[in-house]
């Protein structure tokens, strides 16, 4: 399985990336929404992906940084990461050094050579 075939399979209904079904007491029925803390759902997928834990912060600059390089707009890459200023992006950016522009590379060069993913979703 490549990274592309998870993110066709991807539910293209649900606006989330991390969501989940649960029971809604105020609903009174079962109801799709996001994970509202991140702390818990990361502290989760680490377990599972059997990784030391890392907190959510780093998937936003690893996504910003990945953004970045695919030359994407900064005003598109505010819009995602939700700054209200453009600055706030661009020293967001900035903190992102050559050590993880890198290793962004070596991943992006990475990804369409192999999936490490096949022998843990069988």
């Amino acid at each position: 399985m490549s990274p592309k075939s998870v993110i066709i399979r991807r539910d293209q209904d649900k606006p989330w990336v991390f969501w989940h079904r649960y029971w809604s007491e105020k609903v009174g029925d079962w109801v799709s929404g996001p994970y509202i803390d991140r702390k818990k759902i990361m502290t989760t997928l680490c377990a599972k992906a059997g990784v030391k834990y890392f907190r959510y912060h780093a998937l936003r600059h690893f996504g910003a940084s990945m953004l970045d390089h695919d030359k994407v707009p900064i005003g598109t890459v505010q819009r995602i990461l939700g700054h209200e200023n453009r600055l706030t992006t661009e020293i967001y950016l900035h903190s992102i050094g050559d050590g993880e522009r890198a290793a962004v590379n070596c991943l992006d060069q990475s990804f369409g050579e192999f999936s490490h993913t096949e022998s843990h979703t069988k």
